[in-house]
């Protein structure tokens, strides 16, 4: 008897609603509208070119349930394979720290009604660069220790808006969450990726503390100083000389 040969992992891209192209200026508004103004609001959940800056303030509660659901459902399989966009990282992960992330939530659905949930799944993120896909993990997974078996006892920072002053200042922001963006934030064009790679795969927790750390960058800077600050290799060509 010759035992049946083990099929591949099945490899998934986010729909066509979900694939829209990012720049660091939709990041730099984001930052400007949220933290230094007021934040517009958006209905539209998984919206086609639907900038970050058009985000309400997030509500956490909601954000713990819908994590929950998705990692309780047994609608993916209990791995599920990251792949970054130019395919040169993986990151096989559980489903708990997958359902941080909305693009991976809307992909749930399609498990639901497919057996065998133990195969290894692969989720192709096409706007999502090696280095922000481990920090992504290592956010999420930070996130998933500290809360252990109930989920219910995630914690995220609550951002005020405006912003009052710098992360690790601000009462309502965690310290271990502070600390983490201050690391990041130590190179600029590593931050500007994280924004755009928490902004394709819907993290909001993580968005909005990438916009916030641009926000304590540039508060009271100039238009040109703002310019020298921003990641120029970031930016479309059009939107260089805005």
């Amino acid at each position: 008897a010759h035992s049946a040969p083990q099929s591949a992992p099945r490899s998934r891209r986010p729909g066509a609603a979900m694939v829209y192209r990012i720049v660091a200026l939709p990041c730099l508004l984001a930052a400007l509208c949220a933290f230094v103004g007021e934040g517009r609001r958006n209905s539209g959940r998984h919206a086609a070119k639907a900038p970050p800056h058009s985000r309400g303030p997030i509500d956490y509660a909601l954000e713990v349930e819908e994590i929950k659901a998705c990692a309780t459902s047994g609608g993916l399989p209990t791995q599920v394979t990251l792949v970054s966009g130019k395919g040169e990282a993986r990151a096989t992960v559980s489903r708990g720290i997958a359902c941080f992330m909305k693009i991976v939530q809307g992909m749930a659905e399609e498990y639901e009604e497919e057996d065998d949930e133990s195969k290894d799944t692969e989720i192709n993120l096409p706007n999502v660069d090696a280095e922000s896909l481990r920090l992504i993990v290592d956010f999420a997974g930070g996130k998933l220790e500290k809360a252990g078996a109930e989920l219910e006892k995630l914690k995220f920072s609550e951002l005020p808006r405006p912003l009052p002053g710098p992360l690790h200042e601000t009462e309502s922001v965690l310290k271990e969450d502070a600390e983490f963006m201050d690391a990041v934030a130590a190179d600029l064009t590593r931050l500007f990726s994280l924004t755009n790679s928490a902004n394709f795969v819907d993290f909001p927790a993580l968005l909005e503390l990438c916009a916030a750390r641009i926000a304590q960058m540039l508060i009271g800077k100039t238009p040109q100083q703002i310019r020298e600050a921003i990641p120029m290799s970031l930016l479309a060509p059009e939107d260089r000389d805005a």
